[in-house]
């Protein structure tokens, strides 16, 4: 995997598949009671190997299975083998952030390169952040980056900081036009719809709208045709061109 970008996009929207992985229950006492929170993983078909955005909840954790019981998991390997994907064909991982629900099921990828911040993976390492072993584990190779990177020739990734410190999103150059799988940059669709639509009218001079996230500024520069999520099946698509 290198650090070029192609003139012409080397894959179609059709290469960039969904998993779901299962679902959690967020806690009574937090800003979303008692609801369920779907995650969602993405295979990107490369000509230089499979890239997976984030790896799901992972095997049972006694504190996560405490906190948000319950939890229905659909392993990584039976999910990936729905596709026709087998663990050891994946040749790269993307994980947006270091939470559980989306780094969980790294361990099963020891020696495949795994993208992350710098910022990200300095933050993991606090009080009550993410279970150290998803992260630290035996045999994990680390790509951290400081920054914008290239994963493959129109695969790079894009820091969205804003849900974590060192939160990053994925920048797909497809056929079809540019796809950012942002992961929890927005939880989803509705919420980055009306980020978008806030910087929209703001960049149009009026100052009385409410401020979007920084980060919205940096995904509107991008210009994504379509805009994928971590826990929401829906897709974002502008209005209009």
């Amino acid at each position: 995997m290198g650090d070029r970008g192609p003139d012409d996009p080397v894959i179609g929207l059709d290469d960039i598949r969904r998993v779901r992985l299962g679902h959690y229950t967020m806690p009574a006492d937090s800003s979303l009671p008692n609801q369920k929170i779907i995650v969602l993983a993405y295979v990107i078909r490369h000509p230089e190997g499979l890239v997976l955005f984030d790896t799901g909840i992972g095997e049972d954790h006694e504190e996560a299975e405490r906190r948000y019981h319950p939890i229905v998991r659909r392993p990584l390997r039976e999910a990936l083998s729905s596709l026709g994907v087998r663990l050891e064909d994946i040749t790269a991982i993307v994980n947006c952030h270091f939470h559980l629900d989306h780094c969980g099921g790294n361990p099963l990828f020891p020696g495949t390169p795994i993208f992350a911040q710098e910022a990200e993976y300095e933050a993991s390492h606090s009080l009550e952040y993410t279970l150290p072993h998803v992260v630290d584990f035996e045999g994990a190779k680390l790509e951290l980056h400081a920054g914008e990177a290239d994963v493959a020739p129109g695969l790079r990734i894009i820091p969205t900081p804003g849900h974590t410190p060192g939160h990053q999103s994925l920048l797909v150059e497809t056929r079809e036009g540019r796809v950012l799988i942002a992961g929890q940059a927005m939880n989803d669709a509705a919420e980055y719809g009306r980020a978008e639509f806030a910087g929209r009218i703001r960049r149009s001079g009026n100052e009385e709208a409410p401020e979007p996230p920084d980060r919205i500024d940096r995904i509107h520069e991008l210009l994504p045709r379509r805009v994928f999520f971590a826990h929401d099946p829906a897709v974002w698509e502008p209005f209009a061109d």
